[in-house]
């Protein structure tokens, strides 16, 4: 059985717990860390064959991840973070490219 993998109590496989496995065991899988957008735009993109025109033209709009799938969260108010907030926010997102750069 693979190392991501346990048995279920009837027997069957089923897939750890993501919160019980190390980064090291994620990257290890070929799971290296992504954001939560870049995930529901990957999931996006596999559901409509890689075209990234289909996807701009989804019309499921039942699916849970539909109003996400342009990579951005629709009910958040962008205008609601303070200056604070909003300069934190850039220097995350400038470690992260440096860190991105550096792998």
């Amino acid at each position: 059985m693979k190392n991501h993998q346990e048995l279920h109590p009837d027997g069957t496989p089923m897939g750890r717990d993501p919160r019980t496995l190390s980064a090291a065991e994620l990257k290890a899988m070929g799971r290296p860390r992504i954001s939560r957008g870049d995930a529901i735009r990957a999931k996006c993109l596999d559901c409509c064959a890689g075209a990234p025109s289909e996807v701009r033209r989804c019309g499921m709009i039942d699916c849970t991840l539909w109003p996400f799938r342009m990579g951005s969260d629709p009910y958040r108010d962008a205008s609601s973070m303070s200056e604070e907030q909003r300069a934190a926010a850039g220097e995350r997102l400038r470690r992260a490219r440096e860190a991105r750069v550096a792998c």
